[in-house]
């Protein structure tokens, strides 16, 4: 018996005992090929790895061979590609189980050991296993990846003892290297696929659900996972909400929720920086809420920011389960890190454009309603204005009347027209605060200056809800337009006092937004904010209530046409601030805005000083 492992190092391509000329020429014009194949990847991988089997074969006329790669979920070498006599159609479905010694055969040793084997006598080779009674010579040389480890093998066996030596290790070495070389092209092709496909579907989606959706299956092709989630950072409740996900956490979308910084997703969101673990499970920041499959079957776990802007919008994550031998690891590398980071800002600019395309859609609404608006005030105001003429007539002259019941009567009648009219007025004036809301005109504004005025002419002078003003003394003039702040700062605190018909306390604070917080609230770092701050002990806002109160039209009062919050929030983002309500139902309401630190014009600060 003769049986070793043979290196790859030293080991000469021109050797003196060739079979013959025509052998060399033969192996050097089919390795020619295969290389050229591989690079230029003009046919699909399984016709290269059939052509190389039978190359190799002819190389060093071998009877029969396969090939096989390594399937790394289950730790098993599939055959992908047979030739020569006595394939049946069970003995191509063969799979060797690489986490079990006596089933592994020579190819599971040469896959797990790296190296090529030869054998000049199978009958007694401790690693063979008799699949052809008729093989007596067997050689088997791996198709190692870019980090070494094993993809796959390729195995030919021979009926005649001893039929194989390193000179055939030395011919089969290069064509070996060939199909790895399609095989990683062949990825990166897959890759640059997956990534192209996705840059194009998601700048043709306005809808984020469906985008995130898109995103889940597309990955699919750019990666190998077993699972994939995309989180999305809900504004308001400043909650990592599951959007979409490819596996067992399907019934949990809408309802999965992470805060940030909470667990390793949560951790990627706060931070803005991607996780990539072997074992998630032993990482201290591991918490386990929602998981696509048992914890004890999880193995590589990657996780990165979606960003935009410099703003976390969200995060996508992908795992795969443990392998069932511990001969090879499925971790996630540098390039899938890079694969899905560059995913994770296409899916951020998606999202972008997905809103901006909302907001765009909105100001033409807007628009439309304000040109609407202004003619329907113009005519129902003049109508009104004449109206109200008359009504002071029809006042005037039921004065004049002796008292008599009937004068009684038509003064309750005048007086109570005398309100509707009132009500159309203010209607029309709200309606057109809300298509004017997004009308900003920028000068250099005292913030602070700004809410002071706004609390002193709308909280009531003899008002029984007790006032708490704290306002930091270093916040920065900025670019803004003081009268609609004024109006949103106004009607927070109207509705405070409103809420509270029986007293109670309003806390009204101001002041500039540190680091930390930008990070917990999802801010650009890039920019500077300020925070301001409505908190009162009224009833507060339901939890289910909180993504209405800012809709237009929606409104829990009976007088009013439900435009007060959406005026403010209006106003907000047309100063690229964001407000949310984030009180504890039940202990009050409170609203948190954050504006931008706008720096004014150089023209508007000499103007002003001027």
């Amino acid at each position: 018996m003769r049986a070793a492992v043979m290196g790859y190092n030293g080991i000469a391509m021109g050797k003196a005992h060739f079979h013959s000329i025509n052998r060399t020429q033969q192996f050097l014009r089919s390795l020619d090929s295969l290389f050229a194949e591989a690079v230029r990847g003009s046919a699909d991988v399984q016709h290269m790895l059939q052509s190389t089997l039978e190359a190799a074969v002819r190389v060093v006329e071998g009877r029969r061979g396969f090939l096989a790669i390594v399937n790394h979920e289950t730790g098993e070498l599939e055959v992908v590609c047979t030739t020569g006599e006595g394939w049946t159609e069970e003995r191509k479905r063969l799979r060797l189980n690489l986490g079990q010694e006596g089933q592994r055969g020579i190819t599971g040793y040469v896959a797990l050991t790296g190296m090529p084997y030869v054998t000049g006598d199978t009958a007694h080779d401790p690693h063979h296993l008799r699949f052809f009674e008729d093989a007596r010579s067997e050689i088997a040389v791996p198709i190692l990846g870019a980090h070494g480890q094993a993809r796959g093998v390729i195995n030919i066996d021979s009926p005649e003892n001893d039929a194989f030596d390193e000179d055939d290790i030395a011919h089969l070495a290069p064509l070996a290297h060939a199909a790895a070389v399609r095989m990683v092209i062949e990825g990166f092709r897959a890759r640059e696929t997956a990534l192209v496909a996705i840059g194009q579907d998601l700048a043709s989606t306005v809808d984020v659900d469906a985008l995130v959706r898109k995103v889940v299956d597309l990955a699919a092709d750019a990666l190998e996972f077993e699972d994939c989630s995309v989180f999305l950072l809900d504004e308001q409740t400043e909650h990592l909400v599951l959007k979409a996900t490819r596996g067992s956490l399907a019934l949990q979308v809408g309802k999965a929720v992470y805060h940030l910084g909470e667990g390793l997703t949560g951790w990627v969101a706060l931070h803005g920086e991607p996780v990539r673990l072997d074992d998630p499970v032993a990482d201290p920041r591991w918490k386990g809420l929602f998981t696509e499959f048992p914890a004890a079957e999880l193995g590589a776990f990657m996780a990165v920011p979606i960003e935009s802007r410099n703003r976390v919008l969200g995060v996508i994550r992908v795992l795969r389960r443990k392998v069932r031998t511990a001969w090879f690891t499925n971790r996630f590398t540098e390039a899938d890190e890079r694969v899905l980071t560059t995913i994770g800002s296409q899916v951020g600019a998606a999202i972008d454009n997905a809103r901006s395309f909302k907001r765009m859609i909105r100001a033409e609404r807007m628009a439309a309603w304000g040109e609407l608006s202004a003619r329907s005030a113009h005519m129902i105001g003049n109508r009104a204005f004449a109206l109200r003429g008359d009504l002071n007539e029809l006042i005037h002259v039921v004065d004049q009347l002796p008292q008599c019941p009937e004068k009684e009567q038509l003064t309750n009648i005048a007086h109570s027209m005398e309100k509707g009219l009132a009500r159309l007025e203010e209607i029309l004036r709200e309606f057109r605060d809300y298509v004017m809301a997004t009308q900003v005109t920028p000068t250099p504004c005292d913030v602070a200056a700004v809410l002071r005025e706004a609390v002193e002419e709308t909280l009531p002078k003899r008002s029984n809800v007790k006032l708490v003003l704290s306002i930091a003394e270093d916040l920065p003039v900025i670019a803004c337009d003081a009268v609609r702040l004024k109006r949103a700062f106004g009607e927070l605190i109207e509705n405070a006092v409103t809420f509270q018909p029986e007293g109670g306390e309003l806390k009204v604070c101001a002041c500039r937004v540190d680091p930390e917080e930008r990070g917990d609230h999802g801010l650009p770092h890039s920019r500077q904010y300020i925070r301001i701050e409505f908190a009162d002990r009224g009833p507060g806002v339901p939890t289910d209530l909180k993504r209405l109160i800012f809709r237009p039209f929606y409104t829990s009062r009976v007088k009013g046409m439900g435009l007060g919050l959406s005026i403010v929030q209006g106003i907000v983002e047309a100063h690229q601030g964001i407000i949310k309500e984030v009180g504890v139902p039940g202990e009050g309401a409170r609203f948190v805005i954050y504006l931008p630190v706008t720096e004014p014009q150089p023209q508007q600060q000499q103007v002003q000083s001027a």
